[in-house]
């Protein structure tokens, strides 16, 4: 993982003593689309649901390390199948949430709920429980086989265990996910597919409003378990406001206004004027992300469908380096294959595409295609996207291709991709454990066609044998060569127009203090530790 850093340095200063009180207004882009853990697939919604919810374990700011979270600690055996885990004595689930009592009235969070919380995600049968199917009796389980998951046994009130089928390396990292958020079954059970509008958990914010489109509110939990290293109590703020803006112009405007503070994943168009006005003040943060852009090839239909030739032709149509230079400034690095810079895993080496018109024009009549094509090109609205697929859409002309493109908001533009409505479509993988797994079997083994993450419906028998052998491996070099080959033979495959490595970047007003930008995204960023200078 590559380290932080600030554009411009400062000289080192005291550490200012933090200010509890004030309300934090953070910029989206768009409305959340599901709120509640086990519904919430996209980034957007782990921005908010990350207020309210927690996990056993975390992820430490730079992507580096596994953390207590609601367990204190755990033990693993020998064979790396049993883990076991203490949970932390006195968090209590939220005993209001808009503004009103809940149904479990504050009561303490115990080993029953992580159960529950965990055999809840596969009852509803929701797009990531299998992200946790290594754990023993998953299938029965889901199949409808069994009354209760038989791999997850609760101790004692504060210990409970998971037993895995075999050996998986980044389990603890999976922990961290926050589909496996902890819930109150309680309120869960009362509201049902509604809970996503009325969450409730055991986070730092307790959910207050939600206007569509508009903003989504969270206050200060007052009951919140968690403390600083001076031992005061946590959250510092009482209030949290996402407020969605999808203008970036607008946005730029009441950031610049003081209306919002903190703005990120920073326009392009308006980079420059933030590096000059805010990157010597030390509040533009940026740094390498962990993810990958891309554009999607549906490969279960017509023209991408048994058709390597037509895929590997619009990867040699695609100037990438010129698309970040004169679009994104140059802050987005080109891709050779699935993995970014930075994650484990990643293969300098890999044989990926360069920029060739003439072997993609080649290879298009090769493909039966000597005249060209039409394809639809699907995006979703906002962050600047619709400059980066205009310009695919230029390049691709130039090879005979016409390109189509077709707009939509991010939740309807997720509910056409999980469907496989589309022919080529925008995505952004961004990690949610750090693992290569967490890319190469999500987002491209067959068994996750769809909603599970594999949007292309790729499917090689050989990759899918590679990376089931890969996540079961205890061998960390063995399991990085199964890697390497697998994400080759994909490349190979090209189910993806290979395209960018991500960059993070957020700008902040003067008076935020105590934001740490987190490795894995602005979006895990923790701020119940943010604190706004009187």
């Amino acid at each position: 993982m590559l380290a932080a850093f600030c554009l411009f340095s400062l000289p080192a200063l005291a550490a200012e003593k933090p200010v509890y009180g004030g309300t934090l207004v953070y910029r989206e882009s768009a409305d959340p689309p599901k709120i509640d853990p086990a519904f919430a697939t996209d980034t957007t919604s782990d921005r908010a649901l990350n207020l309210i919810f927690e996990t056993l374990v975390i992820n430490d700011p730079n992507g580096k390390k596994i953390l207590p979270g609601l367990a204190e600690s755990w033990s693993i055996n020998k064979d790396a199948t049993v883990f076991t885990f203490k949970l932390r004595k006195g968090v209590k689930f939220h005993s209001v949430s808009e503004g009103k009592p809940t149904l479990n009235k504050g009561r303490e969070m115990r080993a029953e709920d992580v159960k529950y919380s965990f055999e809840r995600l596969v009852r509803l049968r929701r797009p990531r429980a299998y992200f946790a199917e290594q754990i023993k009796g998953y299938k029965a389980f889901s199949d409808g086989k069994a009354k209760e998951w038989a791999g997850i046994k609760v101790i004692d009130p504060y210990t409970v265990q998971f037993t895995l089928d075999y050996p998986f390396a980044p389990f603890l990292s999976v922990l961290a996910y926050s589909a496996f958020s902890i819930v109150p079954k309680e309120d869960a059970e009362k509201w049902g597919k509604d809970f996503n509008f009325h969450p409730v958990g055991t986070g730092p914010f307790v959910f207050k409003e939600w206007k569509h489109d508009q903003k989504f509110v969270v206050e200060r939990n007052k009951d919140y378990w968690g403390k600083d290293a001076q031992g005061n109590k946590l959250p510092y703020l009482d209030r949290v406001e996402l407020r969605i803006v999808p203008d970036n112009s607008v946005a730029w405007m009441e950031f610049k206004k003081g209306n919002i503070d903190i703005f990120p994943a920073v326009p392009n168009e308006f980079y420059k004027d933030c590096v000059a006005q805010y990157g010597p003040k030390g509040l533009l943060m940026e740094k390498p992300g962990l993810g990958t852009f891309y554009i999607g090839m549906n490969m279960s239909k017509s023209p991408f469908k048994d058709n390597q030739k037509l895929r590997q032709a619009l990867n040699w149509a695609i100037d990438r380096k010129a698309i970040s230079d004169m679009i994104l400034n140059g802050r987005n690095k080109p891709v050779k294959g699935v993995l970014p810079p930075g994650m484990p895993g990643y293969n300098p080496n890999l044989r990926g595409y360069g920029y060739d018109p003439a072997k993609a024009k080649k290879l298009l009549a090769e493909a039966g295609y000597p005249k060209g094509l039409e394809v639809e090109f699907q995006f979703n609205a906002g962050a600047g996207h619709k400059s980066i697929c205009e310009a695919v859409q230029a390049q691709l002309s130039q090879i005979g291709v016409n390109v189509k493109l077709k707009e939509l908001d991010w939740g309807a533009h997720l509910d056409t991709c999980d469907r496989g409505e589309t022919q080529m479509f925008r995505m952004t993988w961004v990690v949610d454990y750090m693992d290569p797994d967490n890319f190469l079997f999500v987002n491209l083994h067959s068994s996750n066609a769809g909603s599970k993450g594999n949007y292309s419906f790729y499917k090689n028998p050989k990759v899918d044998k590679l990376l089931e052998a890969a996540r079961s491996n205890p061998s960390w070099d063995q399991r990085m060569k199964l890697y390497r080959e697998a994400e080759q033979l994909i490349v190979d495959d090209a189910p993806w127009i290979f395209m960018l490595a991500t960059t993070i970047s957020t700008v902040r007003q003067d008076g935020v203090k105590g934001y740490v930008l987190s490795a894995m995204g602005d979006y895990k960023t923790d701020l119940k530790t943010v604190w706004k200078s009187k």
